[in-house]
């Protein structure tokens, strides 16, 4: 923790050549945080890097106005407990970081919460990406992008909205191989959307809480998909 009551300018950066694993509180665990004033530049890198070895989110990881980082050589994974948190900083989440086997994924547990206050959230893996409760109030077209280049998009259950970026102006970009929200349908309150999938299979399901913009919604493989496009909005 930087625990300067002030402004902090302070960064923690964190990497290991095996895992690391943000401590749950019921074993002792504090959590990774910037304290201080919300003028706090401070950043927070926490990194796991190398084929096989993944970071682990079991509880807090907070910031002020610096970026968040969070990088897995496999894996990126958040319990229920896991939480990310910002006012103004942006929040990167990597799957397969520095790794050369193209295996990992991100999966929030059903009830975690990545919240990025007015930054952007950016999601990559080469698996699948589970996701629950990321929100921002960014106002760009980069707003929340998540991209699974191998895998699906995936919903973790319904504790919290998946998506929430509901600024008019905000985008949010989802791009996949296997499908978006298949299983169970990612729920969104966002403002415009572009939703990608590039292969063969794997349907395309949003359920939006109310009015939505789509910038645009495809099934981009040249052979023949078989994927659906789905998106429902009540509004």
């Amino acid at each position: 923790a930087q625990t300067n009551a002030g402004a902090s300018a302070g960064n923690i950066d964190i990497t290991a050549v095996g895992a690391v694993t943000v401590e749950a509180v019921g074993t002792g665990g504090t959590g990774v945080t910037i304290d201080g004033l919300a003028a706090s530049t401070g950043t927070i890198t926490l990194a796991a890097t190398g084929n096989g070895n993944s970071l682990g989110v079991a509880h807090n990881v907070t910031s002020k106005a610096g970026a968040i980082t969070l990088r897995g050589g496999d894996n990126v994974s958040f319990t229920a407990a896991g939480t990310v948190a910002s006012t103004t900083g942006n929040v990167t989440v990597t799957g397969n970081y520095l790794a050369g086997d193209a295996v990992g994924a991100i999966t929030l547990t059903d009830g975690a919460t990545i919240n990025a206050g007015s930054g952007t959230i950016t999601m990559t893996a080469p698996d699948d990406i589970t996701l629950s409760g990321l929100s921002t109030t960014n106002a760009t077209t980069s707003a929340v992008s998540v991209t699974s280049t191998a895998g699906g998009i995936l919903d973790a259950g319904n504790t919290n909205v998946d998506i929430v970026a509901n600024n008019a102006a905000a985008r949010t970009t989802l791009s996949a191989a296997t499908g978006i929200g298949v299983a169970n349908g990612l729920e969104t309150t966002i403002g415009n959307l572009v939703a990608t999938n590039s292969g063969t299979a794997g349907n395309i399901t949003i359920a939006e809480t109310d009015a939505l913009v789509i910038r645009n919604a495809a099934q981009t493989n040249a052979g023949a998909s078989a994927g659906n496009i789905d998106i429902t909005a009540v509004g």
